[in-house]
């Protein structure tokens, strides 16, 4: 078949999707994940600060550095080693407590940093980055050093800015990613106060929403953001309802190009872990670099769990 038959097809084709009752997003190539290696990162002490409980992951393509924070208010810088698709080393090189504008330790109760993207990581300039961190508790979105230090906060959408629309203080920020079209995307763990319990809700900076019904167990929460380089969303979704319950983790492609404007939006289903003992609290997610990204789990301080950084990559198809 020539070129120009195979082009006819195609539009043929595409005419007769919605009177097969076919969309266009429908009949694109379905989003490939594959895990591809996982090394556990040891609770090492640097800066007299242990490595535990991280829960934020951000890689900086400039400096060639992997940030991490934990929720108890801390910063850690990793040197990242692959080969191909392997994780041969990840390497603590620094630690600090985050600190506000003037240099002291942010207060208890308020450093809760839970999600984290970056500033400035991939435009060929060093020295320039920023950390961008969502904190719950009091939830909010600031600004911070690549060391720790506080610079400004990011005004919230509307409908985040008030405490008492969240479900518990514990409920609120998990999450923070940057769209270079909508800003900064981020989203309540649990949904707010008068909304669906079984529907997430994204929000931008610039306006926009979204929402999608939650991965289809008890309590599955939004844990991580990631803006994909197609424009779309990965996200990271964790339920537990109790020791007699699995911890759930699935990942979920949200296709914001075929979201209709009003109404829900339909997430597809990449990798669900599931198991009473054996899968990890993956809270931290980012991209590294082609089809390749890592998620990491958070230890809770615990000695008999791990903190296990993955690679896996991720094919959007066309």
């Amino acid at each position: 078949m020539t070129e120009i038959n195979k082009k006819g097809w195609r539009l043929i084709l595409l005419w007769l999707l919605p009177f097969m009752g076919i969309s266009d997003s429908m009949a694109a190539t379905r989003p490939l994940l594959e895990v591809q290696s996982s090394v556990t990162i040891p609770p090492e002490t640097i800066n007299g600060i242990t490595i535990a409980e991280l829960s934020g992951l951000a890689w900086d393509s400039d400096e060639q550095l992997l940030y991490a924070i934990s929720d108890k208010g801390r910063v850690f810088h990793f040197r990242l080693t692959l080969d191909g698709n392997r994780i041969k080393a990840v390497d603590p090189v620094y630690a600090a407590n985050l600190s506000d504008a003037e240099g002291d330790q942010v207060k208890k109760g308020r450093r809760d940093s839970e999600g984290l993207t970056l500033l400035n990581a991939a435009n060929g300039k060093r020295g320039d980055s920023q950390l961008v961190i969502a904190l719950e508790g009091v939830p909010r979105i600031i600004r911070f050093t690549p060391q720790g230090q506080a610079l400004n906060n990011v005004e919230l959408p509307t409908a985040l800015r008030d405490k008492r629309a969240y479900q518990h203080g514990n409920d609120s920020l998990e999450s923070v990613t940057f769209h270079p079209r909508y800003g900064f995307i981020t989203s309540p763990e649990q949904p707010l106060r008068g909304q669906a319990a079984d529907v997430h809700t994204l929000y931008s900076t610039k306006g926009q929403r979204w929402s999608f019904k939650a991965y289809p167990t008890d309590n599955s929460g939004i844990s991580a953001l990631e803006a994909l380089p197609d424009g779309n969303m990965l996200i990271i979704e964790r339920a537990w309802s109790g020791i007699l319950s699995p911890l759930v983790v699935s990942l979920r492609y949200l296709d914001l190009q075929h979201c209709a404007k009003a109404g829900i939006c339909a997430a597809q289903d990449l990798k669900v872990f599931s198991n009473y003992v054996l899968v990890d609290n993956f809270e931290g997610l980012t991209h590294i670099q082609g089809n390749q990204y890592l998620m990491v789990s958070d230890d809770g301080g615990e000695d008999f769990l791990s903190t296990t950084l993955t690679l896996f990559t991720l094919d959007v198809g066309t």
